[in-house]
Parts: structure tokens; sequence; C-alpha cells
């Protein structure tokens, strides 16, 4: 089966994206890179359900590549033909536009197809490069110099994978990509591979302090483009690299996990903050893009199956519904011309069904039951205090309780963060230059949305199903869990709430409810009453105790890339100073030099016949001493 699914999911993108680049007619090419896509997804489901299998290809001599899949790259196969799928329908204005979107889509979908397919590290390492120099030409259509910062930060830690991965080749002397062969964190040599390759893994899931390109992009790049890279395809990526380096390729001991849960709350808290006060829908949901990578690698960081289990279901949920949340974005900035929260409002009386997806996706991404997000985040929770319980390091539980904190903290923040999203959207009241009916969304944009909010329901209704057939098997291990959760009953209790509350309400809605004004004291008010969702927490923003802490993280000196490029600067000065201080001595010098032997010479050239027969006597005698010694 892998020899039949490598030239579907690889070769033909890649055939096509270029085929693409000749098309003109807007019509073909959608029709073709659609049918490529939905080729790409069935064979992806086909090798989902047949047994793993490896192939090798020869390179060079002696030397094979091997590609195959195990029980979680199956899985991540599945989601990233998925995704790529349904922003090509999404974005088939954007194809139809662009003579070169289309065929970036098409390669990106073929070197992820690739990355994930990869069992050698040589093949890995080159779909990977393909990845970054494709996330540069996304970017690019929207702002170069976004781009570059991108490029630049990505492309570091990609560089350093790179160092990570030759150090753990040179450890193990193989280039295959093990399968539970984890190397001890007990030697130098291993720890460096780790770290380097830690680095390369959140910096591709957009975790901090690696996020910052990601809320800038978001202002220039189109919506499908973000809803494919750091919502989707980037996670996915970044994070079955990290499950790979946590479960196959390194044994964490106390220190590694204690390094990711730090990284991890931070990650969680740092991010929610920022997307708490945003009054741009874009950045908002970017700092959210941000926030749920902690989520994930927390879950890695628990060291529990429970955990482990929980980070990867959140990895994939978190696609979903972050996908879906961009792609109601880019409706809603379709319809509005504008992301500006305080220009948006009463949405859902145009829009019902947008709104109703968007619903879905923000009480899943704040982990409301009995949707996908409350699913895998109950298993974090639960993969911290089992971590919590087990480890006999005095440090570690308080860093595992500081972590537990920060986790339940985000939720809550999220969920007024998406309160905040759903009343400025579609329930504040409308911007009073700019009342104009406008209509629902388009077919093409309407089946994306409708699809991944499907999946967040299904998804957390059958959560224990899927996680018994799709997650646990590629763990090797039953997921120990101390509570217990049906989410099928709560699905069925909240539908018959539902419905009660329904019947109530139209039995209820023909009788007639006293209205009155706001009490003011008497007086008259000059301006209508408004609640407008961006002041929502600017008292948080204002308080003593955090005003502080808001303008550091607003600051850019905190930028990662700036730091980089302060860091070169200073290094290029004095490397600079250094070398042209070097030279000008050394220049110097030798002028010295050649001055103090020219004055020399001129002294010895007196003119005089005896004083260079006395030169030529004593040169010889020294030449007779000289002679004699040997």
């Amino acid at each position: 089966m892998v020899a039949g699914f490598f030239p579907i999911l690889v070769l033909a993108p890649i055939v096509a994206g270029f085929l693409l680049l000749f098309i003109t007619n807007g019509k073909l090419k959608i029709s073709l890179i659609l049918w490529i896509f939905a080729l790409g997804l069935a064979v992806s489901i086909l090798s989902f359900l047949r047994p793993a299998q490896m192939l090798t290809i020869n390179l060079i001599g002696d030397y094979d590549l091997a590609i195959g899949l195990n029980k979680i790259s199956k899985l991540i196969l599945v989601f990233v033909n998925l995704f790529v799928l349904l922003t090509a329908v999404y974005s088939r204005d954007l194809i139809a536009k662009s003579r070169v979107y289309c065929s970036y889509l098409a390669w990106l979908a073929a070197f992820s197809s690739l990355a994930v397919l990869a069992v050698d590290f040589i093949l890995f390492i080159f779909a990977w490069g393909a990845d970054l120099a494709l996330m540069y030409a996304f970017l690019n259509l929207g702002s170069s110099r976004v781009a570059k910062k991108a490029l630049a930060i990505v492309g570091v830690a990609d560089f350093s994978l790179m160092l990570g991965i030759c150090l753990y080749v040179t450890a193990t002397a193989t280039t295959l990509m093990p399968l539970a062969a984890k190397q001890a964190l007990d030697t130098p040599l291993i720890w460096a591979s780790f770290i380097l390759m830690l680095v390369g893994a959140l910096a591709k899931s957009g975790c901090g302090p690696f996020h910052t390109w990601i809320p800038e992009a978001s202002q220039s790049a189109p919506i499908p483009v973000m809803a494919v890279l750091p919502a989707s395809l980037d996670k996915l990526l970044g994070i079955y690299l990290l499950s790979r380096i946590c479960l196959d390729f390194f044994a964490l001991n106390n220190l590694a996990l204690g390094l990711l849960l730090i990284v991890a709350s931070l990650t969680i808290i740092f991010a929610v903050m920022l997307a708490l006060i945003q009054h741009d829908l874009r950045k908002l949901l970017s700092f959210h893009a941000i926030s749920q990578v902690g989520y994930m690698v927390f879950g890695f960081a628990t060291g529990t199956s429970a955990g482990i289990a929980g980070g990867l279901f959140h990895m994939l949920n978190n696609a979903i519904y972050k996908s879906g949340l961009f792609f109601t974005a880019g409706a809603v900035g379709s319809k509005k011309k504008t992301f500006e929260l305080d220009k948006l409002g009463r949405l859902a009386v145009y829009m019902p069904l947008t709104f109703v997806c968007g619903l879905v996706f923000s009480l899943s991404i704040s982990g409301i039951p009995p949707l996908n997000g409350f699913a895998s985040k109950w298993l974090l929770y639960q993969g911290a205090i089992i971590g919590l319980f087990n480890t006999q390091s005095q440090v570690l539980r308080i860093i595992y309780l500081f972590g537990l904190t920060a986790a339940m903290f985000g939720s809550a923040l999220t969920l007024a963060s998406f309160v905040k999203f759903i009343h400025a959207v579609f329930l504040g009241q409308e911007d009073a230059l700019d009342k104009k009916p406008i209509k629902e969304v388009s077919m093409d944009m309407r089946v994306p949305l409708l699809v991944l909010a499907a999946l967040c329901v299904f998804l957390g209704i059958f959560s224990a199903t899927f996680l018994k057939y799709c997650i646990e098997p590629g763990l090797g291990e039953k997921i120990y869990q101390i509570g217990s959760w049906d989410s099928q009953l709560a699905f069925l209790l909240l539908v018959l709430s539902l419905c009660a509350g329904l019947a109530f309400w139209n039995a209820n809605r023909s009788k007639k409810f006293r209205t009155d004004g706001f009490f003011i004291g008497g007086e008259e008010p000059q301006e209508p009453v408004s609640y407008p969702a961006t002041q929502f927490y600017k008292t948080i923003q204002e308080m003593p105790s955090l005003s502080g802490l808001y303008r550091l993280m607003k600051l850019e000196s905190l930028d990662i890339y700036n730091i980089m490029g302060g860091i070169i600067n200073v290094c290029s000065h004095f490397v600079f100073v250094f070398v042209d201080r070097i030279i000008y001595y050394l220049t110097n010098l030798a002028g010295y030099a050649v001055l103090g032997v020219s004055w020399l010479f001129r002294r010895l050239h007196t003119g005089k016949l005896d004083f260079y027969l006395a030169w030529t006597l004593a040169g010889l005698i020294g030449v007779f001493f000289i002679l004699m010694g040997r």
C-alpha cells in the first residue's frame, strides 16, 4: 500500500503544482486541485485503515531512503489532507485570482505529507525545509517584511533542528528515525540533540518565544493562508515532531519534563492575556493560536499516558476549531471589509449559519462540554494530576501545580475572550455608519465551516471511541484516567435542556413584558447606552498589578526577532572592530618594519671600500663557523 499511495500523496500534487502555473482558466484550476486533494484524502484514509508498512527507495549506491507510516503518523496524514482540501474549497476565489497560490497549496500538501511519511532523517529534513520555503512564499503574498521575519525565526529554529538531528545520528549511528528506541538524557551530546530538536518542533508549532511572526502575519496574509499554516498544518507537523521526540527519540527525565512544563505554562498565560485585549479579530485569533500550543506541549510535559493522549487529541481539535475560527473571520471580513471589532456587530441576523458555526468553534476552544475542546482538556488536566501525585520530586510537584493552574486559568481567559468575540461580531450593536443588510456567505465558504463545526461536535460526543481506536494504539499503552466523563450522556442532557428551553420560550413568547428605560437619576441620556465589546476587559489592562506586565509584553524589544537582530548587530560590530583594528595594526607594523629595514640598509651603505671589506670578512667568518658546526 505504501508504494501505491506515495505517488498520489506526494508526486501528483508536485506535478499538479507545476501544471497549475501554466493554466489560466480559473474553473479548470479549481477543478484540478480539488480532485487532487480529494484523491489524496481518500488515499490517506485508506492508508489509515491498512496495517503500517515501510518502503525503501534506492538513492545512491547502497544508500536507501525509507518512507512509511506508524499509528500516529497515519492519523496526522489524514488530517493534513483534510485541511488542505477544506482550505482549497474555502479559497476558490483566491485560487482563481492568484496565479501562484494554487501551486503553493499543492506543494504544501505534497511536502507536508512527505514529512509525515518520512522514516529517514534525510528525507524528513528535505520535506521540512521545503515547507519552510513554502511558508515564506505564502506569507510573501501579504507582506515581504513579515515573510522575512518568519523566515528568520523559523529558519534559525530549523537550522537548530538539523544540528540536533546530526548529533542524534552521531549518537545512534543511523539515519533511520527510531520507533520506541529512546536515548536516555545522560550525556551532553544527547542533551544538546534534545534541546536543538525541541527548538525546531516548538518554533514550527508556533510556541513561545518563537511565535512573534504569527500576529503580524495575520494583519497582512490572506485568511486562508492563516488557516492552513499557523492554525492547522504547522501545528500538526510541529506537534507530530514533538511526539516523536518525546515518545520515540528520547526518554525524558524530570529536568526535561520541568522544562517543557514551564515553556507550556508561560505560553498559555502570556498569549491568552494578550489575546484578551485585542481589538482586531485576526490578532485575537492569532494569539489564541499561540496559547493553544501551550496546551499541546503541556500534555507531553506531564509524562503520563492521559496527558500525552490529551496533547495529541488537542493538536487535532485545535487544528479543527482554529481553522474554523479563521474561516469565520474570513467570512465576516469578506462581507464587512474590516476586522476591527468595534466596527462589527449584529451579524447573527444577517449570517445565522456563520454565527452558529462560530459559536461552536468558540465554545470548543473555550473547553465547554460536550465539544471536542473539553474532551482533550479533560485529559490534559487528568494527566497533570496523575503526574503531580506520581512524581517524587518536590520541585517538579510545584511546577506541576503551576502548570495546572496556568492551564485552568488560561481556559477561563479563553472563554472570556470568545465572549468578547461573539458579542462584538454577532450579537453587539451594529456600526451606525455602516448599517447595510448583507447576505450569508457563498456555499464554497459554508461547506468548510459546516464540516469543521460538525467535527467539533462529533469528536466531542464520541471522544472515548476516537481515543480508543485512533490515539491509544499509537501510544502503545492504555490511556489511564482517574476521572470519568460520559460525553454522549452529557450531549443528550444538553439537547433535552435546550429543547425544554425552546418549548418554554415558545409557550411564553406571546406574553407582553413591561419595558422601561435605564434609571440614571432622573436625567435624560444624551447618547444611546451601548456596551462595546472592545471595552469589556479594559479595566484588567489598566490594573496597577497588570498594566506594567502588559506594557512589557507589548514591547517589541522582547520580540525574539528583534533580540536576534540586536545580537547579530552587536556581534557584527565587534567583529568589524576586531578585524578592522587587526588589519590596521598589521599594516602599520609591516610599514614600520619595512622602514626600519630600509633605514638599516641605508646606514650600511656608506660608500667606503674598507667598511665593505670588513662586512665581507665578518660574513665569511660566520659562514665558516656554521659549516664547522655541521
